[in-house]
């Protein structure tokens, strides 16, 4: 996978699905996860269709070559700002460990050479990113198809990390009295990203189906859940606008 489509530079996220979580009562900070992204478009003539016919092919090579503990998924936007909704695509990759995640680029990088051939037929990508990531809320529970959300945030002034983990273990706690669903990622970013990147980190939050997010979305909209976040999470970090991607799993771990 080479030459990578410029819109993930401004939404490339991954959930980290195994990392341990933060508790409201746990403060201590979980474990970060290695994860990677391409962001592709589509060649003229092929479709999603077409990619999983390649997708197939690999993880009946990542099986062969015991390529585990990996996990991917294929994003597609549904609510976004200057996307091409019909060939934009996204590949998000995450290992539990940065050795397990090394371990998968290397043989990726020196064995999988007509599998990239395959990919390259159907799509052109033009970025490759990482990122550690970890769960802050949720998570544990089977891995699965759903939707997701990405904002690129950035520390108010005075403010650390250590700082958000306190404020998203009082967020977390309003999360669990109220029964929001869904998982929260946060990522730091490493190789690969813009160099004049205006963000220091990225959240996502991941959701089952739409109608997790529709309940979800009435609770912060009318039941106070933007009072509990500004005066939490909102009162460390300020973030843009999020992006809404369907993600499509492609591989479970094993």
């Amino acid at each position: 996978m080479r030459n990578f489509h410029k819109l993930a530079l401004c939404s490339a996220v991954i959930w980290a699905v195994n990392a341990p979580t933060a508790s409201a009562q746990d403060t201590t900070m979980p474990s970060w996860g290695g994860t990677e992204l391409y962001a592709c478009a589509m060649n003229e003539g092929k479709g999603p269709g077409d990619l999983m016919k390649v997708v197939k092919k690999w993880n009946a090579w990542s099986d062969k070559k015991d390529i585990a503990p990996y996990f991917a998924w294929v994003l597609n936007p549904i609510y976004a700002w200057d996307a091409d909704f019909d060939t934009a695509a996204f590949w998000f990759g995450h290992s539990p460990s940065f050795t397990e995640m090394g371990e998968v680029a290397h043989a990726w990088l020196t064995e999988g050479g007509e599998l990239r051939s395959e990919f390259n037929k159907v799509w052109t990508c033009n970025a490759h990113v990482e990122f550690a990531s970890m769960i802050v809320h949720g998570g544990g529970g089977e891995v699965s198809s759903g939707y997701a959300s990405f904002s690129d945030c950035s520390f108010r002034e005075g403010m650390r990390f250590t700082d958000l983990m306190e404020a998203t273990a009082k967020y977390n706690a309003y999360l669990d009295a109220n029964e929001v669903e869904g998982v929260t990622v946060y990522h730091l970013p490493g190789h690969g990203n813009p160099q004049d990147k205006t963000y220091d980190m990225k959240i996502s939050e991941w959701v089952s189906d739409m109608k997790v997010y529709g309940a979800n979305a009435e609770k912060y909209v009318n039941e106070d859940g933007w009072r509990a976040y500004r005066e939490t999470v909102g009162s460390v970090v300020s973030c843009d606008s999020p992006r809404m991607y369907s993600a499509t799993l492609v591989r479970g771990g094993n």
